[in-house]
């Protein structure tokens, strides 16, 4: 048994990969050590980052009857879209410009803001949520284009009449005047399985 290992190591001890420089597929230059070639790296063709256009902000409020959250996003476009894919159809172009995905650029709740438990549904923490919010978002001049603002809101929580509160408001202030649209996105439920009971206290 161990003669047959034997024999057989020492019939793959002579395929030693890394023994020449010409087992690399490279030609050793002058003066150049292994270490050098190995650490070489692959030419890359660097590219330019193409420069988006922005089309407008997303705010999104999503008001659950325990919780509230809100979202601020961004559509943008290649303005060179069309140059870069000529070979598409007129359709297919209509239908990038149609399905513009949304980035997230800034999310907040009532927990960040510090509240906890049973009090983040409440219509106070709802409040201090979008004045945190709104405050935030002169702060780091999000809204310093001259773009409109679609404001998407979900459910029927507390948190709901305090946003639209202080959008009115003086919190809201230099970003209502930028709201064109406004969307309610709440799901309408027909039929279907019963829902649950409601809590009693």
């Amino acid at each position: 048994m161990l003669r047959g290992c034997n024999r057989a190591w020492t019939g793959l001890g002579s395929v030693r990969a890394f023994s020449r420089v010409s087992a690399l597929g490279q030609e050793p230059k002058s003066g150049a050590t292994l270490g050098a070639i190995l650490n070489q790296k692959p030419a890359q063709n660097k590219k330019k980052p193409t420069k988006l256009k922005l089309v407008k902000y997303v705010l999104h409020g999503f008001f659950r009857k325990n919780n509230s959250f809100l979202t601020l996003s961004k559509v943008e476009y290649d303005p060179a879209f069309e140059q870069k894919n000529p070979h598409l159809s007129f359709n297919e172009k209509v239908l990038y410009y149609l399905t513009l995905q949304e980035k997230t650029v800034y999310t907040l709740n009532t927990g960040t803001v510090g509240f906890r438990g049973a009090q983040r549904g409440e219509y106070e923490a709802g409040y201090q949520l979008a004045s945190a919010f709104f405050r935030t978002i002169r702060e780091r001049q999000y809204l310093k284009q001259d773009v409109n603002v679609e404001v998407v809101v979900k459910e029927f929580g507390k948190g709901r009449l305090a946003f639209f509160d202080a959008l009115t408001g003086k919190e809201g202030m230099g970003i209502r005047e930028r709201v064109s649209k406004l969307s309610d996105l709440t799901p309408v439920k027909i039929g279907g399985v019963q829902g649950p009971t409601p809590r009693r206290l």
